[in-house]
């Protein structure tokens, strides 16, 4: 004997506005129940979001582009590198070959080329002697007066990008403060950091064999 019985529709299909809103339902805040039999709210934690160029700015601002076993810095040293870390070079301080019509063939300066836009960092205590942006020359260029030892030295940052200059006339610094960003201004011929130190702020110097004799490791 078959007996058919029916349900209400009901029974098996829910409410289905009743079932959105269960699903859709998000406390703010969750309850614990506590020994005492007292409840504690339990807060969500908050969140925050990082934009890809402010990753960008902080990877650009902790590391160079492009690293060699050149030299090595140390960030708690009174007198450091230009960059935090060893970069590959380009030309050294002396005589040379012209590498362009107008170039001289004596190098006053140390090349070095960790990459398009990697930021530069004062390579000691000091204040701004002169800055200056141009097509020519040394392009976008700072100069940083030092005293070490007694002595004074004068450093020579030159063809940064433009915009990119961080420090104004009379300014002091501090050993690692930005300077600016690698570029190709003025005369170069690519991207790199044209770094000079001049002795008494008139006589160059072999930039290299300078940092490498007073940075401490």
């Amino acid at each position: 004997m078959v007996v058919a019985t029916s349900l209400p529709a009901a029974a098996l299909f829910p409410d289905a506005h009743a079932i959105t809103q269960a699903a859709s339902f998000e406390p703010e805040n969750q309850s614990l129940l506590g020994t005492a039999g007292e409840s504690e709210v339990v807060a969500r934690d908050g969140y925050s979001a990082t934009s890809m160029e402010e990753i960008e700015q902080r990877r650009a601002a902790v590391a160079p582009a492009r690293t060699a076993s050149t030299f090595i810095n140390n960030t708690a040293s009174p007198i450091q590198w230009p960059f935090v870390t060893g970069v590959p070079l380009s030309d050294d301080f002396g005589p040379r070959a012209a590498p362009c019509s107008g170039c001289s063939t004596f190098h006053k300066g140390l090349d070095m080329i960790p990459g398009e836009g990697t930021q530069i960092q004062a390579i000691a205590d000091g204040v701004v002697r002169e800055t200056g942006s141009s097509d020519s020359g040394l392009g976008v260029y700072a100069m940083i007066d030092h005293v070490v030892d007694g002595k004074r030295y004068t450093s020579v940052y030159a063809h940064m990008q433009f915009g990119s200059l961080k420090l104004t006339e009379g300014q002091p610094v501090t050993v690692g403060q930005p300077v600016g960003n690698v570029g190709n201004t003025g005369q170069s011929t690519g991207p790199h950091l044209h770094l000079e130190l001049l002795q008494n702020g008139t006589d160059p110097i072999d930039p290299f064999a300078w940092l490498q004799a007073n940075v401490q490791l």
